[in-house]
């Protein structure tokens, strides 16, 4: 009995080299995960079948408890049965394909079985189409415990092995042969069986691990250089980003050269090919052309399909991916090899991963570029209304004047034109410093002055270290115009307070007047809807709104008023200061 042991390994070693070969094929790997009905599962089957009539043929003949062991065997005589490995072909095909790949197997393999006859051909054809069945039936179950171990094969096979020398015991005939035939092979077989069906799936699992392991490291390498690219590309695709992004691809993967290209001139060539591939020339070859036409990744494998016209140019083979902005192909990334053997698999997905990334970051900067413009138009657009309502009454009292005073009417007309003049000076700007602000209120409340004499008292109290700090323009002055409009009415006395101070990082704008308040219905909807009055409607929800706009949660526009004895509007906003020959700068 043991001395079969042997010559079952030796053919158990056969077996193990094919699957040595079986798992250095892509799709094996991924029927470890995920079970496929294209033509990766069919070929996968035919393997099996085939792996499975090789071990028929390669079995080890015996003979009434005798075994002669033949290099390859043809057929079997009557007396006859075969020793060999095909139990474990069949689970293996069934925990890999599943019930449709392993009873398929088990079929073919069944079949050419019961072809080679001997007396126990109908039971070992029987149990391997049932063995085939099973172990594609428990595939889910040993798939979700791949990585742990490997119990759940190693169990099933021992308990197949048992199962087939019950059928021989219960379907072979002579009987007597049958109880001495499996006396015999029982025991070998199912060590040779479980140990083949563990060595198979072990190689099987180290395979997919390493290209889990290859998989991660190329995906920490791409997020790596795109996080290094990111603020490039953001700012779009033109010279000096490029050749940024051209120069860290150079440093971060395995190429000689790496260009970038939009739809009509090189943007960037870093590496070899320099000399002649520059940038601002326009791009020659076709690969690129038809890459920009169909946005497909193209492989140039060949110099002559790069098409470059220098005859001594090292550039021989590369990857050319497009650049895709919506459905736009808006250029191309293009990664040069010296030889076409450099380009494996892996390197190509790498590319094709990080063009797709570039194309992502484009199109996030291109969203944020016109986030930011229309966010400047929103903020013009209010602006716009401002301007009008308060020079609408600053020509108003001026006409008034000019049938009075004359003089004084000049001197406003002077002062109204030094304001708007000061105004347009800034109008690129969304922010000013708030002394600006402060002689802004101060322009207008001299246009108020001459207007109404007994307009009510303005106190203006700003601490020393606000005067400098930034601030949306004409964030206050609507307030002041708003509260001598509404909240006196004809009465000729009043006040109204400005005040700043600064605060835990935070700069506290507040206007309060002493007037006759706001009910509470009307409170509600105030800076959040334009509210119909007698004025404009649209001072409190303009401010209020410009402020969301530039601020977000950063910014709090609130009004308070018990509706008898006056409103008090705060404005909370982030210290903004201007450094010399920088941008605003927040402070957090």
């Amino acid at each position: 009995m043991l001395e079969l042991i042997p010559f079952l390994l030796e053919r158990l070693g056969i077996m193990i080299i094919l699957a040595f070969i079986l798992a250095q094929w892509g799709p094996t790997r991924r029927l470890l995960r995920q079970p496929e009905a294209g033509w990766q599962f069919r070929v996968l089957v035919l393997f099996f079948a085939t792996y499975g009539i090789l071990s028929n043929y390669t079995g080890v003949k015996v003979d009434l408890a005798e075994f002669l062991p033949h290099a390859w065997l043809e057929e079997v005589d009557g007396t006859s049965a075969i020793a060999n490995t095909r139990t474990m072909i069949v689970v293996i095909s069934g925990l890999l394909a599943g019930p449709l790949g392993g009873l398929m197997t088990g079929l073919i393999v069944g079949i050419h079985r019961y072809s080679l006859g001997g007396f126990t051909a109908f039971a070992c054809t029987l149990s391997t189409v049932i063995a085939g069945g099973v172990s594609g039936l428990l595939r889910p179950y040993w798939r979700d415990r791949l990585g742990s171990q490997a119990l759940l094969p190693v169990c099933l096979t021992a308990f197949l092995m048992l199962f087939e020398m019950s059928l021989i015991l219960l379907f072979a005939r002579p009987f007597d042969a049958a109880v001495e035939l499996v006396q015999f092979i029982f025991l070998p077989m199912t060590l040779i069986n479980v140990l083949g069906v563990w060595l198979f799936l072990s190689i099987i699992r180290l395979a997919a691990r390493e290209e889990e392991t290859v998989r991660a490291r190329e995906a920490e390498r791409s997020l790596h250089i795109a996080d290094l690219t990111l603020p490039h590309l953001t700012r779009g695709l033109h010279i000096h980003t490029a050749e940024a992004v051209a120069e860290i691809l150079l440093q971060q993967t395995r190429a000689e050269a790496v260009s970038l290209t939009d739809q009509s001139v090189i943007l960037a060539h870093l590496g070899i090919g320099s000399d002649h591939h520059q940038a601002g020339s326009h791009w020659t070859t076709k690969p690129t052309e038809h890459v920009l036409q169909d946005g497909q990744v193209r492989l140039v494998t060949e110099r002559l399909d790069i098409g470059c016209p220098v005859t001594d140019c090292p550039l021989q083979a590369g990857i050319i991916a497009p650049l895709i902005v919506g459905e736009t192909t808006i250029g191309t990334l293009k990664v040069y090899y010296p030889h076409a053997e450099l380009l494996d698999a892996v390197e190509v997905e790498l590319i094709e991963g990080l063009a797709k990334l570039f194309s992502t970051q484009l199109a996030l900067g291109n969203a944020q570029r016109q986030a930011d413009l229309l966010k400047d138009a929103e903020i013009r657009a209010l602006e716009a209304q401002i301007h009008p309502h308060f020079l609408f009454n600053a020509i108003n009292t001026i006409y008034a004047l000019c049938r009075t005073d004359v003089e004084q009417a000049r001197t406003l007309l002077l002062e109204l034109s030094t304001f708007f003049r000061s105004n347009l000076q800034g109008a690129r700007s969304t922010k000013i410093p708030l002394q600006k602000e402060l002689e802004h209120i101060e322009a207008y409340t001299s246009l108020e002055a001459a207007r109404f004499p007994n307009r009510p008292f303005l106190d203006i109290d700003l601490a020393e270290e606000t005067t400098s700090l930034l601030v949306p323009p004409f964030i206050l002055q609507p307030l002041i115009e708003n509260a001598f409009l509404h909240a006196f009415l004809n009465e000729q006395t009043g006040y109204v307070g400005v005040t700043a101070w600064c605060e835990a990082d935070q700069l506290y704008l507040e206007v309060v007047d002493n007037g006759r308040g706001i009910e509470a219905s009307r409170l509600a909807r105030l800076g959040r809807e334009v509210v119909p009055s007698s004025g404009t409607g649209t001072a409190l929800f303009n401010t209020a709104e410009r402020i969301r706009t530039l601020y977000g949660e950063k910014g709090q526009f609130t009004i308070t008023s018990d509706g008898q004895n006056g409103t008090t509007i705060t404005i909370r906003l982030p210290i903004e200061v201007r450094k010399e020959n920088q941008h605003a700068h927040l402070v957090d």
